[in-house]
């Protein structure tokens, strides 16, 4: 039978930094946890700083070493209460300073949520922690019993939620953001891979529309965007808002692991750059995330939102207002607006809408090239966008012959049309970032496969003129 190793002895922080050298257990609350780091032989270390009532200021250091990323404390909230046991008391600093270290062979740590509520709830715990919160639980709601009326003081010692070195004024909504600058943002994150390593996040605001550089691809292949919707599947996007940008943000470190999806998160110093005509985060060096999730900033950010689903002009652009210029005129003027979000979780497959967008592609790009086969069928793609989705719409035939007008039959003024859609500056001045006009069309969803409907789901542009 395998020996049970013996408890060591439960001391309060006051106590503990004298015991140098010495293996001890005890109780503190975590005010910071500091970013996990890898060590030379591959172990992962994080630091925290926690106190108790012996030890309320500046807080004691604990250093705690894992094999994997994974089994590093997962901090939930300001007020988690940890319980260290065998861990050791060292100096350093030749010896002016002392801190501890929870080492993977000997010791172990659990943490417990809601140090100053009523009950105690262990969400996580080492691998060789032997449910010893029984044995030191008199003293854990003797400390509990401390800090039961310090929620305030816990939230100001803590720097888990404490924003530094940014203000709330230094936050940013994503419809501020600007191609190439850093900004700091607070929203949810809604959707992550399974390595973590491309998240996306929301906050209800529109990201203002980006220039589309033209590469010259357009003349031989359709445009491949990169917005939200071409990288994860339907099923995924029906679980998202149907307002507001959803950034794609791409990671190179570890820096999401104490987070989810469905968490809000304050994210510090993120780049913002345009990829294909849409918009993409990316970390930097001095990136950082920290939870959110009772944050004041949260709540004003829902309070919008909650006002835009209520307006009949919620689903409108925000970068279209007050209205588009005119460029079109649809049919139906009595349909609603919606997103092109709204358009590709729609529950039925067949369904009319109407909405707000710009044309950022069109293929075949040759004007030629519009008219597909001798019977003068008239067919083209036209990549719609705006600030949830792309969707890519077909034009074609008597719609065709609709929208274009009497242009349709002279390339010239069919080719200033088109140009003028995309946003164009000129014929001799393709190869300039585009910045394409709002529109209003009106968009038709149909099957190509009554056996499988959803999979052949398509959509195209009906009762809409592009005037003169």
């Amino acid at each position: 039978m395998a020996r049970k190793r013996e408890s060591t002895k439960l001391v309060k922080i006051k106590d503990a930094i004298n015991l140098i050298n010495q293996r001890v257990s005890l109780i503190g609350i975590v005010i910071e946890q500091r970013e996990p780091k890898q060590c030379r032989n591959n172990d992962w270390i994080c630091t925290l700083r926690v106190i108790d009532d012996t030890y309320p200021s500046p807080g004691f250091t604990v250093n705690v070493f894992c094999n994997t990323l994974e089994e590093l404390p997962q901090i939930k909230n300001y007020d988690d209460m940890i319980l260290f046991t065998r861990i050791k008391i060292q100096t350093f600093d030749s010896g002016k300073r002392v801190n501890a270290a929870c080492d993977r062979w000997v010791s172990s740590f659990a943490l417990f949520e809601g140090a100053t509520g009523k009950d105690f709830l262990c969400y996580q715990c080492t691998s060789s922690f032997h449910e010893e919160e029984a044995l030191y639980k008199s003293s854990m709601d003797d400390l509990r019993k401390v800090f039961a009326g310090s929620s305030g003081f816990l939230k100001a010692q803590s720097s888990i939620y404490r924003v530094t070195p940014c203000s709330q004024e230094n936050f940013s909504f994503l419809r501020e953001i600007k191609n190439g600058k850093c900004f700091d943002l607070v929203c949810k994150i809604l959707h992550a891979d399974e390595q973590m390593s491309t998240v996306f996040v929301w906050d209800g605001t529109d990201a203002p529309p980006a220039f589309i550089l033209t590469t010259g691809v357009e003349e031989d292949e359709a445009f491949s965007s990169l917005s939200v919707n071409t990288f994860l599947s339907r099923d995924t996007l029906l679980s998202f808002p149907t307002l507001g940008t959803i950034l794609r943000v791409s990671l190179s470190n570890h820096l999401f692991h104490q987070v989810k999806p469905g968490d809000w998160v304050k994210l510090h110093h993120l780049l913002c750059e345009v990829d294909r005509g849409s918009w993409v985060g990316k970390v930097t060096n001095s990136t950082k995330v920290r939870r959110a999730q009772d944050d004041c900033l949260v709540e004003k950010i829902m309070r919008i939102y909650d006002k835009r689903i209520a307006s009949k002009l919620g689903h409108i652009p925000y970068w279209s207002f007050p209205s588009p210029p005119g460029l079109t005129e649809t049919d139906d003027n009595c349909a609603p607006f919606v997103s092109l979000m709204d358009i590709i979780t729609f529950p039925k497959v067949t369904c009319k809408y109407k909405c707000i967008v710009r044309v950022v592609a069109a293929y075949p790009w040759q004007l030629e090239d519009f008219c597909s086969d001798e019977n003068r069928r008239h067919r083209v793609l036209l990549t719609l966008e705006d600030p949830t989705a792309t969707l890519d719409v077909f034009l074609g035939d008597k719609e065709a012959e609709y929208f274009w007008g009497l242009g349709f039959q002279n390339t010239e003024i069919l080719r200033n049309k088109r140009n003028r859609l995309l946003g164009i500056r000129g014929f001799s001045n393709l190869g300039a970032p585009r910045n394409p006009p709002w529109i209003e069309c009106c968009i038709f969803s149909y099957y190509t496969h009554k056996a499988d409907p959803w999979m052949t789901r398509k959509y195209r542009i009906f009762g809409t003129r592009l005037l003169d």
